[in-house]
């Protein structure tokens, strides 16, 4: 088996460079973060999951300005630098302003998985602060309890297309079991059983070997990543699926190991997938919450899916396309309108009656009619050929539905502060 050798580490050089121009073309941005620690991010094989920290005081024009801004510097560089197209592979996800995240209303779990990389000392500090004063709490918990169910199981085949990995594209199958699928609730489980977030994938590994049984599958998948990924013998059958089922009963393993760490659902050594999916799915959910689970990714998303539309010969988007449009309509109209409806009428309802109870209250009436027709469009079957003109149009449909959202969860900030 032939391997393309690792290429030279050039993340710092990336981050430099993003984040300056993002903040040429917008220039109240004030901080950039990262999911994970630098050690984590393998030359060749991770995209940077970018995490923009903003000035105060932002509009919903703001945001959509922001997020026509970073497209052009996205597109600008995926052209400039074919060889970052794994690094540039989506928008920022998750934006916010310095206010928010430092409000523990808006406190998600993720947050102390962050390496902030540049900004404004002053903004750092506060950052800083906040998030190491924090303690421990059921939402902490019942956030890593997902991310667990998420993953737990055997690893399913498919559900991770090599997509802009360019020639190290041989060496994706083991990273992608290894750090995309077993990784990730190895580090949730850690973070349950120390009772703190576990920030790195690499810190993650050196824990498991202290705290969890079979010391062995975490060196071995060390040597892997030390070897970028360079053992042949791994690829191939019937080696392959041993290597599966050794991750699979690691996981079990170590979940068998959270007795007295678990505590938002009954707890049981021998848990399997669907039995873990069950009892999450009985975890009462506060609405407001579920309002933001999803919401709080939209607001460079008009940006996002205009990257995704533009002609580059060399970057593959009909993956990226079609896993974002498959969900947008279910993130950003369906799910945040039910949740507002329990939040603010009390009762279980349709996204659609929901909208009809604001249309000319809350919303106005064409705002109202914009996000139906966000979802009209959004909800049109994918074709390959028609792909990007589709991520086109739904994009040019977004601002309603940015404005909707904003406007809803101003309204549930407002309400809650009313209560405190």
């Amino acid at each position: 088996m032939t391997f393309e050798p690792r290429p030279a580490n050039d993340f710092e050089q990336f981050i430099d460079t993003y984040h300056g121009r993002c903040r040429r073309e917008f220039g109240r941005v004030v901080a950039v973060a990262g999911k994970w620690n630098f050690e984590d991010l393998i030359p060749g094989l991770s995209d940077f999951d970018t995490r923009f920290i903003v000035a105060d005081g932002m509009s919903p024009a703001d945001w959509t300005e922001m997020s026509l801004a970073v497209g052009r510097v996205h597109t600008e560089l995926c052209r400039e630098f074919p060889q970052w197209n794994r690094k540039l592979e989506h928008l920022p996800g998750l934006n916010l302003t310095v206010s928010e995240l430092i409000d523990p209303f808006f406190y998600y779990p993720e947050f102390p998985q962050w390496t902030f990389y540049r900004g404004d000392d002053a903004v750092l500090k506060r950052i800083s602060s906040y998030l190491a004063s924090r303690q421990w709490t059921e939402r902490d918990e019942l956030f890593h309890l997902k991310k667990i169910a998420v993953y737990f199981g055997p690893y399913q085949r498919g559900i991770d297309p090599a997509v802009n990995i360019g020639p190290w594209e041989s060496k994706y199958p083991l990273h992608s079991r290894y750090m995309h699928y077993f990784v990730p609730p190895v580090q949730s489980m850690l973070s349950l059983k120390l009772r703190r977030p576990v920030r790195g994938k690499m810190e993650a590994l050196r824990l498991a070997a202290e705290h969890f049984p079979n010391p062995r599958v975490i060196h071995q998948i060390q040597e892997a990543v030390e070897r970028h990924f360079e053992i042949p013998r791994d690829y191939a059958e019937p080696r392959l699926s041993e290597l599966e089922r050794e991750l699979d009963a690691y996981l079990s393993a170590a979940y068998a190991t959270l007795e007295r760490k678990v505590a938002l659902i009954p707890y049981a050594p021998n848990e399997t997938r669907e039995g873990l999916r069950q009892k999450l799915a009985a975890v009462p959910i506060d609405p407001v919450e579920s309002f933001f689970e999803s919401t709080k990714f939209c607001r460079l998303m008009r940006g996002r899916l205009l990257f995704f539309a533009e002609s580059i010969t060399w970057f593959d988007t009909d993956f990226l396309i079609r896993n974002e449009l498959g969900r947008i309509v279910s993130n950003f109209y369906d799910k945040p309108l039910k949740a507002y409806g329990v939040a603010t009428f009390g009762k279980s309802m349709s996204a659609d009656d929901v909208l009809s109870r604001l249309e000319e209250n809350l919303l106005s009436r064409d705002v109202a009619r914009g996000l139906r027709e966000f979802a009209r469009v959004a909800s049109q079957p994918i074709a390959s050929e028609s792909a990007k003109a589709q991520a086109r149009e739904v994009a040019m449909n977004f601002d309603p539905v940015l404005e909707a959202l904003e406007r809803l969860g101003e309204e549930l900030r407002r309400k809650a502060g009313a209560m405190t």
